[in-house]
């Protein structure tokens, strides 16, 4: 069976959106005759069309109601909203996915409270943000050494107030604190090689809105280029000991080669698939 992605580009997006790259580009990479719309395709000979936050524009939204009528008419095609973000909380985009979320068979998203959410409307699969090895910048990581190491905290500006659960942690530790949020999301490769750059990425994970929605792909790239990620006080603490970042380089190397590869996220989305074609749905 093949699949068909649209990318959140399709609405505008930037071509090197990180949601595009991991839920999409990463995930057909491994799911041989599955295809990412570039705009020249022919929309057929597909069983399955995944529109990855793709819903804003009349553009997208006319293809989707489309397809819809195509699968009305007795066509053995399914029909996926991909959200990795919480929309629902811009009243803008909540209009909007709700013009157009009766059309959808299924929807997948990476995280449970985001799939709590969406389970409202439709069936929902939860499939993580997994990373694909081969698509990873080469980065130059210096050894771990005794002294204070570099900390960093990388992302958008307007998502700073994460750093609040570890000011007191950040003040005692001493340590100076690199701030990388660029105005305009610099191009994956080049984000990854700056990050790189530093000892240590501070990634807090609040438990509350709208962090709580959100995928954690952030530590999980990290781990993948051998960056330290501290994601609470305690394991900052831990992390200012050089020999424990030797050991946390070796032991995450290991569990992302285990379980956070996107061959895997690929598997996921095939058995989907073959559920919701046999009749089967996820939760609901």
């Amino acid at each position: 069976m093949r699949a068909m992605f649209f990318p959140c580009t399709l609405d505008g997006l930037p071509k090197d959106s990180g949601s595009a790259r991991i839920r999409c580009r990463w995930v057909v990479n491994y799911w041989p005759g599955s295809d990412v719309y570039n705009g020249t395709q022919r929309l057929i000979g597909y069983d399955l069309y995944v529109f990855q936050k793709a819903y804003l524009t009349d553009a997208s939204r006319d293809l989707i109601k489309a397809l819809a009528a195509r699968r009305i008419n007795g066509e053995r095609i399914r029909i996926a909203f991909d959200l990795c973000d919480p929309d629902h909380l811009n009243s803008t985009h909540l209009s909007r996915m709700m013009d157009v979320i009766r059309y959808f068979d299924f929807a997948v998203t990476p995280t449970e409270p985001l799939a709590k959410w969406l389970c409202q409307y439709l069936p929902v699969y939860v499939i993580p943000d997994r990373v694909d090895l081969c698509d990873l910048p080469v980065v130059q990581r210096k050894a771990c050494e005794e002294g204070r190491p570099a900390l960093v905290w990388a992302g958008y500006a307007g998502s700073v107030g994460q750093l609040l659960s570890m000011r007191e942690a950040i003040d005692d530790s001493a340590m100076s604190l690199a701030v990388l949020a660029p105005e305009m999301p610099l191009p994956f490769h080049e984000f990854w090689a700056k990050v790189a750059q530093f000892d240590i990425l501070l990634n807090p994970r609040p438990e509350v809105s709208p962090w709580k929605f959100k995928s954690d792909n952030k530590t999980v790239i990290a781990w993948a280029l051998g960056i330290p990620v501290a994601r609470t006080p305690d394991e900052l603490q831990r992390l200012l000991d050089p020999d424990e970042r030797k050991r946390d380089i070796v032991q995450r190397a290991f569990e992302v080669a285990r379980d956070w590869t996107a061959d895997l996220s690929a598997d996921e989305w095939r058995t989907v698939l073959e559920n919701e074609m046999n009749g089967q749905e996820g939760v609901k």
